[in-house]
């Protein structure tokens, strides 16, 4: 009788065991923390329903969770925002690198009861019937882990509804390792609501994610000072020297192109410095990058040796030619690596349609003024105009600038 009573004992333990759900949570810092359930029919067939949760103080911007043992590359990735009524948009996306993810609509998942904001925290409660597998990606709940990612942008909410929402780079952002055992059982619809928790708190060996420099206002400085100087200044300098005809034109030209060589290369260094610890490194927009500085680095040597052969001979030397299509190719490129690097960061389409309009308008304009010199150039010498030297630098000039020479042209 008594072993009868024990076994049904150890049996009812065993089903409330087994049916009560556990919750295993991660927290990575700053008030943002993830919950994990695996039900158990899950666990033993290695897919099927999985639950997790997202809360962050609503001082960010965007928080995200992601599957994938690789970083951003083919990760399954699920956003959260404030959507301005209160509650929160879930925005399952696609990464397919170190770019922004995109929406993936064949990402089943939704909102469960608990979601929305309160006293400054917001919480998104998510159910999600097919995250065993994703696009390019894989995840087998019968494992004893799997690898996750996190990512946050601290900043003004988003209030949007719109599950597409363009989004800025993350601030923060890191990887772990997610211990299954901890979070496998229950067969709850919403086991947030009703469950015990097992904690499990991780530091999270983030990639950048522990660094104490902001990583968001470097990525901006980067940006700012770049376009400046390939959207505003160099070509503005090259254009002066070709159309310009005032006292001290070579010294303004040379003051602007030094100033915007000044900014790039400062730009270069918070841009290489953000690259190398947040991994962007082999994406396009660096090594472009990377590119530009070599053939920018000695354009203030070539402009110098140019401005110091042209007042000896009154012509262009090799120092004149070299300097003045290096120049030109680096401009053009510079603009077309600017529109690459805001593609990289993900920024909302506004500030892609306002450097476009600059870069198109300042591009032109350059392309103008060098068809401008070229044309003014070869009338004066087909009419065999010589006239003293500072007639001749300046009809120099009107090419690529006999001081340009201080940077691009």
């Amino acid at each position: 009788m008594r072993s009868h009573i024990l076994k049904a004992a150890l049996a009812a333990c065993i089903f409330v065991f087994t049916t009560q759900a556990q919750i295993s949570q991660q927290c990575v810092g700053s008030g943002v923390c993830y919950e994990l359930n695996i039900p158990a029919t899950t666990a033993q067939a290695g897919s099927g329903d999985i639950f997790f949760s997202i809360t962050a103080p609503t001082t960010y911007s965007w928080v995200a969770l992601g599957q994938g043992s690789n970083g951003m590359s083919n990760a399954n990735v699920f956003m959260i925002y404030q959507d301005g009524r209160g509650n929160v948009t879930l925005s399952p996306r696609h990464s397919r690198g170190e770019t922004m993810p995109v929406y993936d609509s064949a990402i089943d998942a939704q909102l469960l009861a608990g979601s929305g904001i309160s006293n400054g925290v917001m919480r998104a409660n998510v159910l999600c019937r097919n995250c065993n597998s994703w696009q390019s990606g894989s995840m087998d709940f019968t494992a004893s882990s799997g690898g996750f990612i996190h990512a946050r942008l601290g900043g003004p909410s988003l209030d949007s509804t719109d599950i597409e929402q363009p989004i800025g780079v993350h601030s923060t952002h890191g990887e772990f390792s997610w211990p299954f055992t901890t979070a496998v059982g229950g067969a709850s619809t919403n086991p947030f609501q009703d469950t015990r928790i097992t904690a499990n708190t991780t530091s999270s060996t983030a990639r950048g994610g522990g660094s104490s420099v902001n990583t968001a206002a470097v990525l901006w400085c980067h940006g700012i000072f770049a376009s400046i100087a390939f959207v505003l200044l160099f070509p503005l300098g090259g254009i002066l020297i070709r159309v310009g005809n005032f006292p001290g034109l070579i010294w303004m030209h040379a003051g602007l192109q030094m100033f915007a060589w000044l900014l790039f290369v400062t730009s270069f260094g918070l841009g290489l410095y953000y690259g190398i610890i947040d991994d962007y490194m082999k994406e396009a927009h660096p090594i472009i990058g990377i590119v530009l500085i070599a053939m920018m680095l000695f354009q203030p040597l070539l402009g110098w040796l140019h401005h110091l052969r042209f007042l000896r001979t009154g012509g262009r030397s090799i120092f004149s030619h070299g300097h003045i299509w290096i120049g030109r190719i680096a401009i053009i490129l510079g603009m077309i690596n600017g529109g690459l690097g805001m593609k990289l960061s993900g920024v909302s389409n506004t500030y892609y349609i306002v450097y476009s309009v600059f870069a198109g308008v300042f591009g032109l304009a350059y392309l103008v003024a060098i068809a401008y010199g070229e044309m003014m150039r070869k009338r004066k010498h087909s009419n065999g105009s010589s006239g003293s030297l500072g007639d001749r630098e300046k009809l120099e000039n009107t090419e690529p600038a006999t001081f340009r020479r201080s940077s691009v042209g």
